[in-house]
């Protein structure tokens, strides 16, 4: 696959402190990139910010940031443009293994709160500086979510329903995919590309702190991080982003994106919700409809841009 050339683009990994994440990140510093490691513990985000800058990376920088909660989102944002006024790509790996119910410091479920809705906040938040580069790319780290599951619109939070740790993760799935194609819809008028890499079982080091069963099973059959990270690294690293735009790649051995095609009434109200949840919280952010940030970013600096 022909790439574009990277060396000295900015890339920020949220959750990039560990596993799939900080393999993409090693992978992307090795030509020659700038690197932004989001995450909750510093000791592990030092550690993982060593490990980049010995695979080449031009620059590191950690932000000690949670974004569970839409504070931890606004906080990471703040530090994130405080160095970076061109964002050429942005992936979001932070995931919850939990195996009982839990929520967020917004009183949101775990899942929904981390692995959806911080996801929305923050590319709503830094569409701006994607656009800016030229070529911006978000991609998200998930799962490949059952044909035809569609999101309780009524009970998100599993308040009423019985919660289950698969069902809530496979909801969160899908609202991500619903968020990707729409804003696919509404920034079409912008240079930033939106995707999920959907992985298998890998053996990160969350699923190796699980319980018995799960640390046997990802032992014989997860595969290693740098193995699920491929199809992240080729979604950021592809010379042409336009087949990937609004669309999910399955199967993590092939680079193959697949359009997404939820229906569009669902697609909107996720996004409607979303906004209003964040708006809620304080979090400040722009239009959102197509063309919505074309004021944030209405001086790309082409294909490469420098950071500021």
């Amino acid at each position: 696959m022909r790439e574009r050339s990277v060396k000295g683009a900015s890339f920020v990994f949220v959750g990039g402190s560990g596993g799939i994440g900080l393999a993409a990140a090693k992978a992307i510093a090795s030509r020659g990139a700038s690197v932004v490691l989001v995450g909750r513990d510093s000791a592990r985000g030092e550690e993982a910010a060593r490990a980049v800058r010995e695979a080449g990376a031009r620059e590191v920088a950690w932000v000690s940031a949670d974004v569970s909660s839409v504070a931890g989102v606004a906080k990471a944002v703040e530090e994130i443009r405080a160095s970076r006024r061109a964002i050429h790509g942005l992936v979001h790996s932070a995931m919850t293994v939990s195996f009982r119910r839990a929520t967020t410091a917004d009183g949101f479920e775990l899942a929904f709160g981390l692995q959806y809705l911080a996801r929305y906040a923050l590319n709503r938040a830094l569409v701006g500086e994607l656009a800016a580069s030229g070529d911006g790319r978000i991609v998200h780290i998930g799962g490949k979510a059952p044909p035809g599951l569609v999101p309780d619109f009524e009970d998100l939070q599993f308040e009423r329903r019985r919660w289950s740790l698969l069902p809530a993760l496979m909801s969160s799935q899908v609202l991500g995919y619903l968020h990707v194609q729409e804003a696919a819809k509404r920034w079409q008028g912008l240079p930033v590309t939106a995707s999920i890499a959907c992985v298998g079982m890998t053996k990160t080091e969350s699923t190796m702190r699980g319980p018995f069963w799960v640390r046997a099973l990802y032992g014989l059959a997860g595969a290693r991080p740098e193995r699920s990270a491929e199809n992240v690294v080729r979604l950021l690293t592809a010379a042409d982003a336009t087949p990937a735009r609004g669309a999910v790649l399955f199967d993590p051995k092939r680079y193959s994106p697949t359009p997404l095609s939820y229906d569009p009434a669902l697609a909107r109200r996720a996004w409607e919700l979303s906004e209003r949840l964040v708006r809620e919280r304080g979090l400040a952010l722009g239009p959102g409809r197509q063309g919505g940030a074309a004021q944030e970013a209405d001086s790309p600096a082409g294909p490469i841009a420098q950071n500021r």
